[in-house]
């Protein structure tokens, strides 16, 4: 008897999230209302405010397992992935959470916005997501360097240094309407990554 009002409480947060998650793809995040998320889900205003303090914490939850699951893949990536061609192996760390942020502005710019700030209400989430790609970076480049992939001399942490300035770059560009699309995203990027390698990959 004890469980059945924690086990109502779960499933009606998590109809609420599904709704939420639902409506933020199908029409964006700033032409959902909290009642439109309410009434799909069949409870009460009140209610949704009882499970998430406001509606960019719908986003964050909405958002919270697919950046899990990236940063899972992505450390995947960088331990065993094969080598194969060197861009390809670094942009295999970043094309997916390019797509991720392409296929949702209002949570790139949340995440911009966020990691600009000392004491934000999400800067510690979007920080720690910051310092995992940074950490597979480096790991991806130092990795190359014991295979002897990287030219002589060349230093693994500056060039993971500027591979997250272009990924960083990448995002503001979306954001500001600058690189709209998948096709002109990624031919950036790639572009930018070739000519980088350029100068410090053997191979």
């Amino acid at each position: 008897m004890v469980g059945r009002p924690q086990k109502r409480t779960r499933e009606t947060r998590e109809k609420i999230l599904a709704e939420a998650t639902r409506l933020f793809s199908g029409q964006g995040f700033e032409a959902t209302s909290v009642d439109a998320v309410a009434e799909a889900a069949g409870v009460a205003k009140a209610t949704v405010f009882a499970h998430f303090a406001d509606k960019t914490s719908l986003l964050i939850a909405a958002r919270t397992s697919d950046l899990e699951e990236l940063e899972a893949a992505m450390r995947a990536h960088v331990a065993r992935a094969p080598l194969g061609e060197t861009r390809d192996y670094i942009a295999g760390i970043f094309h997916p959470w390019l797509a991720l942020y392409r296929s949702d502005p209002d949570f790139a710019r949340l995440y911009l916005v966020q990691t600009t700030l000392r004491d934000g209400p999400w800067t510690r989430l979007f920080l720690d997501v910051c310092q995992a790609m940074e950490d597979c970076t480096r790991d991806a480049f130092a990795r190359l360097s014991r295979e002897g992939r990287l030219a002589p001399g060349a230093d693994p942490d500056l060039l993971a240094e500027g591979v997250l300035a272009f990924f960083y770059h990448m995002i503001v560009g979306h954001s500001l309407g600058a690189l709209p699309g998948e096709a002109e995203q990624t031919a950036r990027f790639d572009g930018l990554l070739a000519t980088w390698l350029a100068a410090g990959a053997s191979g």
